[in-house]
């Protein structure tokens, strides 16, 4: 991994920004690039692994849950997917391009597992390789205005490669994965709330970021009496919930990647 860090470090424009103190048991993680929909290059993915290594190491303090919202939001998009032109101009082998997903796979396998409550907050779209990480966050909260997740993989020739079919499987079934996933669907926030990948729906924008604050409430103080909750409680059942899930299959996928994405090679 290593070398893929210093293969993409510094490549491309665009940052992801981690707040770790956003508010009381609450972070924050930007992905910072709205000129490009908030797609992600070569800095950006280095920057979301070391983020999500920071959340790992900042498991004794009082942190319960962290929401990722797109650069600009809530006028700009979740998460684009792979930043092309960065693609265009860096990546020239199919070695190189399994490495970078080997990369991103490893992140999101790794934010699913962590031991806090994770929030994706879509206005605009989450596209392609947004789309895959869409599925990696416990809930999903997204504007009626403008959000929807766009799984436009197949069209573009490849198969599901960051992981998001697995994850995908498990919020909205075989058939409605694979109908979605292979059938390029657009997901728009009623159709997403229906079968099971959209938690919360709000009307606007703008208020998207705050009714996922509100939505955390519970997992920070107690309903009845506000008092406090214990976040090495909630952050233990989230562990609990992890041992639930199916393990990396990295290595299955990176060949079924291989076979569709260069097969003109």
């Amino acid at each position: 991994m290593n070398s893929t860090i210093e293969l993409l470090a510094n490549k491309g424009q665009g940052t992801i920004r981690l707040d770790l103190e956003y508010q009381p048991g609450i972070a924050l993680l930007t992905i910072d690039n709205p000129k490009r929909h908030n797609a992600l290059s070569g800095k950006m993915m280095v920057e979301f692994y070391h983020a999500i290594t920071q959340l790992e190491r900042n498991v004794s303090n009082d942190l319960v849950a962290l929401i990722a919202i797109g650069g600009g939001a809530p006028k700009s998009s979740f998460c684009a997917g792979l930043d092309l032109t960065f693609a265009r101009e860096f990546i020239k082998s199919p070695e190189e391009s399994l490495a970078i997903n080997e990369l991103m796979h490893d992140a999101i396998d790794r934010l699913t597992k962590l031991p806090f409550i994770t929030v994706a907050v879509v206005t605009g779209g989450a596209i392609g390789g947004g789309s895959e990480l869409v599925t990696g966050f416990d809930f999903i909260c997204m504007s009626r205005q403008s959000g929807f997740v766009h799984f436009v993989q197949t069209r573009m020739g490849l198969s599901s490669p960051w992981g998001g079919l697995r994850r995908l499987v498990g919020l909205v079934g075989r058939k409605r994965a694979l109908i979605w996933m292979a059938g390029g669907s657009v997901v728009r926030a009623e159709d997403g709330s229906k079968e099971g990948l959209v938690d919360v729906v709000v009307e606007r924008d703008e208020d998207c970021l705050n009714a996922a604050v509100s939505f955390l409430q519970p997992f920070l103080f107690d309903e009845r009496t506000q008092a406090k909750v214990s976040s090495h409680a909630v952050r233990g059942m989230k562990k609990l919930l992890i041992r639930q899930d199916k393990e990396n299959d990295w290595e299955y996928e990176k060949r079924v990647f291989s076979s569709t994405a260069f097969s003109k090679f």
